[in-house]
Formats: structure tokens, C-alpha cells, sequence
């Protein structure tokens, strides 16, 4: 069976949802494929369609200023099923047997879903939120005028041109009737059979899945660590996505968290520095006023690392007071974290009190405070029931094999069927048509307008191109200036670098004639001090000797012979120092009588 699936994104919580659709289809032998506009997943059964009339600026500019910019402040988004009115992307989807509609907000028109249906296909719409039964709202935040006009939306700023009236005019006229409504949850299924526009449909009831083979229960301990949070301390587990959007609920989370502060066991656990708020998603300076321990986190989209995120918990909280089947509720279950949210929408087809989480009445924030603690108090039992209960209700297979059984049941109730294919469809149908005429006008003087500020701005910048460019030359002969400049400045240090080079190669060889002198000096102090060492041992040679006469005269003085002998001695040293004295005068006088006779 070929099943082709439309979705806007395939990120967000539908388009997570419809890729993991796919995924478990895929899985279970079929063959299918999601459709988006905007791809960021590398998901190979994901297709992108691009198409020339997919993005349309006046249907832009319609759905920012009635729209998307036109809300009252904390409502829930409005979007309409515009500018996506082209049909080429229906030759994509020849060859499926069945058409799977999921979030097509800005995607998929009334008009091309017509064609789809002209085209002899049985199609399945899976709601992800009210918006398909609204004028414009993607939830009604109480409102219950989607049961039969719409008539001016109390959530947009102005209603001018009652256009939430007339979309859902135009839903209800042009949606074909034998279209199978499925949604996730019990609330949204009633809240389609009471509307308008599908009160008349078929409408079936298939819960999400995930994979609870990725998300998984890891141990506690080392998932509090590796988030740098300590073995024992408490963890609750908020998701912070848009905390602006009243029905996110985060209100009573602040709320819940004054109460809780006044709890004797949080109290307890506040002392002993063991309770840490965890968030991921969007941060918000609002959770300082909490006065408890956080830690944003910041927006995660592995799989692993939010498996390890919820595993740390033990609770996770959901504060919203409407929501359809959140991802995070399923996911937090499969890694086996209670939660805790007040009575809504898909919350109370799957927390059962005790067992896997608790639930209370809206806006009921004592009793969520009270909730909390009973979860950080319990057992493990509860992490077991969780996983227990994911794995029996969330697989992949289990969504897909439901899927399956309608689809085959639809095409087989499609084939008995006399064909009945509508022709001359138009772009816009004359209901849309009717409140686009009333906004053609403004729009395209804001438009005009836009345009003339584009063309002034064009001649600005036209201006400041010239300019840019006249700089530019001038910068340029600058640096032009500035090269032959650097150019003749290398050339210097060129020559000054080959002098340089000259000197040291001359320093060099100074320097090797210094060493050979060095070594010859070396050798000659070596030889210097090999002599000194023959003069020292000749010296003490000497000394040794002179020491052995000096004994052997000491010896001789004072022998008998030596004083015997002692007054010749005398005797002749004074006839010597006589002579010595005499002798030249006797010789001068023998001369002076020998010349002069006298």
C-alpha cells in the first residue's frame, strides 16, 4: 500500500508526530512517504515539495496583518490554510492509493484538497490541533463559536472583515463530507464531532507513538550526573516552549512553585540543596521569579539526549490547559518519568491517578503542587508502570498497524464507490474569495506602499553604491600606492637581508677560525700545564734534596770533626774576606811604585 502523508513541517510536535507515522508504516512493510514544505530532517522517506505557487506574497501579507500579527497577546497562533493555493504538487501523488492530511496550515488550500479528492483518492485527516474546524485558531482557549460560525474571533486584535466567519464558511461548504477524521486524543475527536465543520464526517481515534526503543529508561543516578545534578536531588521536568501562550500554562506553574515552597518536604529538600527545576526548550527570565533552583537547558532535539533529560526527572510537568497528546508526555512515560498536568484534552485518556501520574482540575494549582510531591515521594514502582504503559500503547507498530487497517478499509469502501470527481476548481473559492476582495484593497496599498519604499530604497542604495564605488577606486590607487610602495620597501630588505646573510656567512667563518685558534690554544695549555706538572715534580725533586743536604749538614754541624774543625774554618773565611779586601789595593799600589818608584 502506498500512503503519502502532508505536513507543514517535519519538526514541531505534528511533524514529529506524522515522521514517526511514517516512520512505523515503513516499518510494518508499507510504503510511505511525509510530504512538507519546510525540510530540516535528513529523514530519506521525508520528501521537500517545492512548487512556483507554493509561495504566494499577497497570501503572505493576508495571513501576517489579519493573522499571525493580529492577535490578542497570550492567545494560542491563528493561521489560515493559505498562500499554499497552487496544485502542482498533486502529480507527486499520483501513484499513492491514499492521502494522509496532518498540520497543513500555509500549505495545502481548501481548494487543493478538492483537487486531491477529484483525483479519486480516499483521504484521512489526523488533527494535531482545532485549527482544520476554526476560522483561524489553533486552539480555542474556551471559545465554542467553531460549533457553528465563528463570528468575529475573539482572540485576533480587530475582525474587520469577519474572516475567521467566512474561512469557516468556506470549510464547511467545500470540505468533503466522506473525508476520515482521526485524532490522537478523546477531546479532539468530540470537539470535531461538535463542530461545523466535520460534525457529519467519520471520525476514529489512534494515539500517537514513538519510538520507545530510543526512548528509553537510563539508569537515574548517572543521568543526574552527567546534567550535572547531584545523586540525590529531586528533579522536575518542565518543557519551556512559548511560556507567552496562556494555554501553555506557565502561569500556574509559577503558581504551583509559590505553593510548593511552603510544603514541609520541599522545604526539606530545599535545605538540603536536593530540588532542581530542569527546563529545555525556550528560557525565559520569568524562571527566576520561581525562587527555586533551576537549570535551562535549552532547546534539545536528540533523541538520546532527551531520553538521559527525562530519565533524570522524576516528574515531569505539564501545566497546559489545552493540548491535544503532547510528544513530551509520551516520551517522558517511555523513559519511565510520571507526570503530572491538570484534566485536559489527551491527558486524560492516558495518565491514570497512581499509577503512571496524576492528573486535577484546571487551573487547580494547589492541587498540581500537592501532585508533585506525591510523585518525588513514590517508589520506583511508578518509573515501572510508566515504561509498562508506553510499551503497550505507544509503539510504532501499534499506530501503524491501526492505520493500516482503516486505510484498507477506506480504500476498499473508496473502490465500491461510484466515482464522483469534481472539475472546474478554482484558485479561490468564491466564499474565501468574498472577504479577499474586502482585503485586496488595503493590502495592496501596503503593498504599493512597500513597493515605493523598496524603489526609494533601491535609489538609495544606488546612491551609495556609486559612492562605495568611487570610494572603492580611490581605496584602490591607494592601495595600488601603497603595494609599489611595500614592493620597493621588500626590495630594501631583500638587499639588507642578502647583506645580513653576507655578514653572518663572514661571522661564520670568524667564528671557525676562532674555534681552530681555541683548539690550538687548548692543546697549548694542555702542553703548558703538562710542563708545569715536569716543574712541579722537579721542584719537588729539588725540595726533597735540599731537604736531605740540609739534614746531612745539620747532621755535619753537629758532628766532633765540625767543632774540631771550626777554627780553621773561621781562620779561613777571614784570610778570604782579608785577600778579598787587600789584594786590590796591593795590586793598585804595586803598579803606582812600579810607575812612580815610591
Amino acid at each position: 500500500m502506498k500512503i503519502a502523508h502532508f505536513n507543514t513541517y517535519d519538526g514541531g510536535g505534528a511533524g514529529i508526530a506524522a515522521r514517526r507515522l511514517n516512520k512505523g508504516l515503513n516499518m510494518i512493510g508499507e510504503q510511505s512517504r511525509l510530504f512538507v514544505k519546510y525540510k530540516n530532517s535528513i529523514d530519506e522517506n521525508v520528501n521537500q515539495i517545492i512548487s512556483s505557487d507554493v509561495h504566494n506574497r499577497f497570501f503572505d501579507k493576508l495571513s501576517s496583518k489579519y493573522f499571525l500579527n493580529n492577535i490578542k497577546e497570550g492567545s494560542t497562533i491563528t493561521s489560515i490554510m493559505y498562500p499554499s493555493i497552487g496544485f502542482e504538487f498533486l502529480n507527486a501523488i499520483e501513484e499513492f492509493e491514499i492521502i494522509n492530511l496532518h498540520w497543513i496550515s500555509t500549505f495545502i488550500s481548501i481548494e487543493a484538497i478538492m483537487k486531491i479528492y477529484a483525483m479519486g483518492k480516499p483521504i484521512v485527516w489526523t488533527l494535531h490541533d482545532q485549527n482544520p474546524m476554526t476560522g483561524a485558531c489553533h486552539y480555542t482557549n474556551g471559545c465554542d463559536k467553531f460549533k457553528k460560525d465563528c463570528s468575529f474571533c475573539p482572540q485576533l486584535v480587530e475582525d474587520r472583515f469577519n474572516i475567521a466567519r467566512k474561512i469557516l464558511e468556506c470549510k464547511t461548504n467545500n470540505f468533503p463530507k466522506d473525508i476520515t477524521i482521526v485524532t490522537p486524543s478523546k477531546w479532539l475527536a468530540e470537539c470535531a464531532r461538535e463542530s461545523a465543520v466535520f460534525k457529519n464526517n467519520r471520525i476514529e481515534v489512534i494515539k500517537n507513538s514513538l519510538e520507545t526503543y530510543l526512548y528509553k529508561p537510563y539508569d537515574k543516578i548517572e543521568a543526574k550526573r552527567s546534567l550535572g545534578v547531584s545523586d540525590s536531588t529531586k528533579v522536575i521536568l518542565f518543557g519551556a516552549n512559548d511560556l507567552t501562550e496562556k494555554r501553555k500554562g506557565f502561569i500556574n506553574l509559577l503558581e504551583a512553585a509559590k505553593i510548593l515552597k511552603g510544603i514541609k518536604y520541599i522545604e526539606n529538600l530545599i535545605d538540603r540543596n536536593e530540588l532542581c527545576i530542569l527546563t529545555f526548550g525556550q528560557g525565559s527570565h520569568l524562571l527566576d521569579t520561581m525562587n527555586l533552583p533551576y537549570k535551562s537547558l535549552g532547546y534539545v532535539n536528540d533523541d538520546q539526549n532527551l531520553s538521559t533529560i527525562y530519565s533524570a526527572a522524576d516528574v515531569l510537568v505539564l501545566p497546559s490547559t489545552e493540548d491535544n497528546l503532547p510528544n513530551v508526555m509520551l516520551e517522558s512515560m517511555s523513559c519511565g518519568t510520571p507526570v503530572v498536568s491538570f484534566e485536559i484534552g489527551g491527558m486524560k485518556d492516558v495518565i491514570k491517578n497512581e499509577y503512571n501520574g496524576y492528573t486535577c482540575g484546571i487551573n487547580n494549582v494547589q492541587a498540581l503542587a500537592e501532585n508533585i510531591v506525591k510523585c518525588l515521594s513514590k517508589d520506583g514502582s511508578i518509573s515501572n508502570n510508566c515504561r509498562e504503559y508506553a510499551i503497550k500503547n505507544f509503539k510504532l507498530e501499534n499506530q501503524a498497524n491501526n492505520y493500516r487497517e482503516l486505510y484498507k478499509e477506506l480504500i476498499i469502501n473508496h473502490n465500491n464507490k461510484s466515482s464522483s470527481a469534481q472539475v472546474n476548481i478554482p484558485y479561490i473559492l468564491p466564499e474565501a474569495s468574498s472577504f479577499i476582495n474586502q482585503c485586496i484593497c488595503e493590502l495592496s496599498v501596503d503593498i504599493n506602499n512597500e513597493l515605493n519604499e523598496l524603489e526609494k530604497r533601491c535609489i538609495e542604495l544606488n546612491n551609495e553604491t556609486e559612492a562605495q564605488k568611487q570610494n572603492n577606486e580611490l581605496m584602490k590607487n591607494a592601495l595600488n600606492r601603497d603595494i609599489n610602495s611595500i614592493t620597493l620597501e621588500r626590495n630594501k630588505l631583500k638587499l639588507e637581508q642578502d647583506l645580513l646573510v653576507s655578514e653572518r656567512d663572514a661571522l661564520r667563518q670568524e667564528k671557525d677560525l676562532i674555534e681552530s685558534e681555541n683548539d690550538v690554544l687548548r692543546q697549548e695549555k694542555d702542553l703548558i700545564e703538562s710542563e708545569n706538572d715536569a716543574l712541579k715534580q722537579e721542584k719537588d725533586l729539588i725540595e726533597s734534596e735540599r731537604d736531605a743536604l740540609k739534614t746531612q749538614i745539620c747532621s755535619l754541624q753537629n758532628s766532633k770533626s765540625w767543632t774540631i774543625t771550626k777554627p780553621f774554618r773561621v781562620s779561613k773565611r777571614l784570610i778570604k774576606k782579608t785577600i778579598k779586601f787587600l789584594l786590590p789595593y796591593a795590586v793598585i799600589r804595586y803598579y803606582q811604585l812600579k810607575k812612580y818608584g815610591k
